[in-house]
């Protein structure tokens, strides 16, 4: 999300040896709240040096370094479905560059403490076959508002680090990013199986 922030950071990953470069940033674990839809499936993470098996919904300790973490979600009715759960820039690595100076932020940086996963995380399995056209037109609802409602926290983050800038470069690939999600999503609606059509 930073690149250039991490190139330069990374650059200076060869004074690591100093004993001087203190660590103020967060910890390497970070806690996420994993649900599915349906409310209760078997999931299996895997990730470098990783893995745990858990049933939704639940929370689960992640480790950084162990990025990104597929994450496999099977239920009973449901086709399996996978995601992936990455990492993004921890905003407290700007508060160790202004504190312990851009060797200490280094230090997070490569053991993994500068990135943190998100707070929650949501699988939705599709179900094998829809019984009516409401129920598919219902499940399909509220992943259509999932989508939203996630590129709208994006939007909305996005403005909140502008500062006095507008950002309008990168709202507009958020919204294009939700565009195509949203058309992947009414694509797949097309085939879906219904038991009873509706009339």
């Amino acid at each position: 999300m930073y690149p250039n922030v991490i190139q330069r950071l990374l650059v200076c990953s060869a004074a690591l040896a100093l004993s001087a470069c203190a660590s103020i940033v967060s910890d390497n674990d970070t806690s996420t709240y994993i649900e599915t839809d349906p409310k209760v499936a078997t999931c299996d993470l895997e990730g470098k040096d990783f893995k745990h098996s858990m049933q939704t919904p639940d929370r689960v300790i992640l480790p950084a370094n162990a990025a990104p973490i597929s994450v496999t979600c099977t239920a009973d009715g449901y086709k399996p479905s996978s995601d992936q759960l990455d990492t993004e820039l921890d905003g407290w690595i700007f508060g160790n560059i202004i504190v312990g100076g851009v060797i200490g932020a280094a230090v997070d940086l490569v053991r993994g403490a500068g990135f943190k996963y998100p707070p929650s995380f949501h699988v939705f399995l599709q179900p094998e076959k829809f019984k009516t056209g409401a129920d598919r037109d219902a499940w399909f609802d509220r992943r259509r508002k999932f989508i939203n409602d996630k590129w709208d926290d994006v939007v909305k983050k996005i403005k909140g680090q502008c500062g006095t800038g507008t950002c309008e470069d990168e709202q507009n690939r958020a919204n294009k990013k939700r565009q195509e999600e949203l058309d992947k999503l009414e694509s797949l609606k097309q085939t879906v199986v219904v038991e009873i059509p509706s009339a």
